[in-house]
């Protein structure tokens, strides 16, 4: 069986064992798939274009997943990525070490960034997904959720099963992205979601692309007024704080629009180049061409029935074993013995036994 297609294997698990450059899915670039402010967000999104429809709920007290939470998704996507460009299995069931996840995002080894993982983890879990993007069957009454069969333990680390809709769009891999090492040190969540919008959109085109304002309030799922929108997108061209990209706000008509354009500052590797993937005009101008929101309306309390909708969720079935005080200890204790003992930990093979 073709590496690429070894993750359809149901009985075994892939083990993360080494260090890998994080990457980006282009369906989840540029769209609301996650919440971009760090309070919790439990109003759902529903962002409906000519080309797909995109649904995001939850019912979790810790309310939605967030852009920061997505980069342990990112992360993930990285790691099965590389073992494909080796030739190795994949599979969508995933055991690591939390020890080696924050080695390569850059987190600190210690018991806040376990409590951070551990809130990360159960809002993808408790996060329910549906779209009609790239065709899924039946998409509305088939929810799925970031991670499931969450497991984590000091034993064992953690062990996640993540969605065939992901899966699919990381090991077809002319649609997964590198990403500029500076964008894990972004602070604000708008930041963020621009430079993953650029990054699929604008790549290294030395023309750039044209977005409409408007049009990114729609695709970002903010609850900002567009107004105060419009002024964050202004401070952030002003602090000029996205790497790889220059930023500017043209208002000289309506609607106003926002130009991105490669740097050439990127840290980013040369490989996976960008295609034009949406309607545009001659002047790359996302807009009346694109993903244009047609009209909408939110109810909070839609259900999933024989005729389709999602149901706001009411349990969660995942399990967790996680226990901050003990599988949060830093690894200063102990030294290299602890680090060791980590290491040796991630490097354990399944021995092919059953998933979960």
């Amino acid at each position: 069986m073709d590496s690429a297609e070894s993750w359809k294997e149901p009985d075994r698990r892939f083990v993360i064992s080494g260090p890998a450059r994080p990457r980006d899915q282009r369906d989840l670039m540029g769209r609301p798939f996650f919440a971009l402010a760090r309070r919790p967000r439990f109003e759902p999104v529903h962002y409906r274009s000519r080309q797909m429809d995109i649904m995001i709920r939850t019912s979790a007290v810790g309310g939605m997943a967030t852009i920061w939470d997505a980069d342990i998704l990112l992360w993930l996507a990285g790691q099965i990525v590389e073992a494909l460009n080796h030739g190795q299995w994949v599979s969508r069931h995933v055991r690591f070490t939390p020890w080696r996840l924050f080695q390569d995002l850059g987190w600190a080894d210690g018991a806040h960034q376990y409590r951070r993982l551990h809130g990360a983890l159960a809002r993808l879990a408790a996060t329910q997904v549906a779209t009609s993007l790239r065709g899924v069957p039946d998409w509305p009454a088939r929810p799925f959720a970031w991670v499931s069969d969450l497991r984590i333990s000091t034993a064992d680390g953690v062990s996640l099963t993540l969605p065939v809709w992901f899966m699919e769009g990381i090991c077809d891999r002319s649609h997964v992205l590198t990403l500029d090492p500076a964008y894990f040190r972004l602070a604000g969540g708008l930041e963020r979601w621009l430079y993953r919008l650029a990054r699929r959109h604008a790549g290294r085109q030395k023309d750039g692309w044209t977005f409409d304002v408007a049009e990114l309030h729609a695709r970002s799922g903010s609850l900002t007024p567009l107004r105060n929108f419009m002024t964050d997108i202004g401070t952030i061209a002003r602090r000029q704080s996205v790497p790889g990209y220059d930023l500017r706000v043209v208002s000289g008509g309506k609607p106003r629009s926002l130009r991105i354009v490669p740097t050439g500052r990127s840290t980013v590797p040369g490989d996976n180049g960008v295609n034009h993937t949406v309607a545009t005009d001659v002047e790359n101008t996302v807009g009346a061409g694109a993903e244009i929101p047609l009209p909408q309306v939110q109810k909070r309390s839609e259900r999933v029935d024989s005729k389709g909708g999602i149901v706001a969720l009411t349990s969660i079935t995942y399990i967790i074993t996680y226990i901050v005080g003990d599988f949060g200890h830093s690894g200063r204790r102990g030294g290299a013995i602890s680090v060791a003992r980590k290491m040796a930990r991630e490097a354990v093979a399944d021995r092919r036994v059953g998933v979960p």
